[in-house]
């Protein structure tokens, strides 16, 4: 089995792991917090902080083939367990559509001054590797080529045969 580092624009921000990584039908998402895309955290109440990290979430569940929907399992790290309603309001926002994901909540002291930092697995429905979308996306592209050449090829054929004719 290989995993696959999930590439999305979220900035890097010079740590040591990815932002998600796939295995097989499932992605595990990094914990997300409310990065800009200068790698810096956007500054705002629990709820606008939330939004951005169920954004940058997202990102990366989309490019790994997924989608919100299959999100099985979440875990949220909120600094202060008073912001639990603005960031379950927000959290319904993104995942309104039952069954929600499995979710646990916890206090954690965060880094970069994050009100919220949420953590995930997804499901990849159709099982296909990204490595292999890419190659049956060529090789995809590769037959369409090889039919039109042949299209072609066989018109000239006979436009040859008809000027011979005449």
């Amino acid at each position: 089995m290989k995993k696959e580092a999930i590439q999305t624009d979220l900035p890097a921000i010079g740590l040591p792991f990815s932002w998600g990584v796939r295995l097989q039908n499932f992605v595990f998402l990094a914990g997300h917090g409310p990065l800009g895309s200068d790698g810096k955290v956007v500054d705002g109440d629990i709820r606008l902080q939330t939004r951005k990290t169920l954004e940058n979430f997202r990102k990366v569940v989309e490019a790994a083939g997924s989608s919100l929907e299959h999100v099985v399992s979440t875990t949220v790290y909120l600094k202060d367990l008073e912001d639990f309603r603005g960031m379950n309001e927000v959290y319904a926002e993104f995942f309104a559509a039952e069954p929600r994901p499995a979710r646990a909540t916890v206090r954690a002291d965060l880094l970069l001054g994050m009100k919220v930092e949420i953590q995930g697995i997804a499901y990849v429905p159709g099982g296909e590797s990204l490595q292999s979308s890419g190659r049956i996306r060529a090789s995809m592209a590769k037959k369409k080529k090889s039919k039109k050449a042949a299209k072609k090829k066989a018109y000239y054929a006979g436009r040859k045969e008809k000027k011979a004719k005449k």
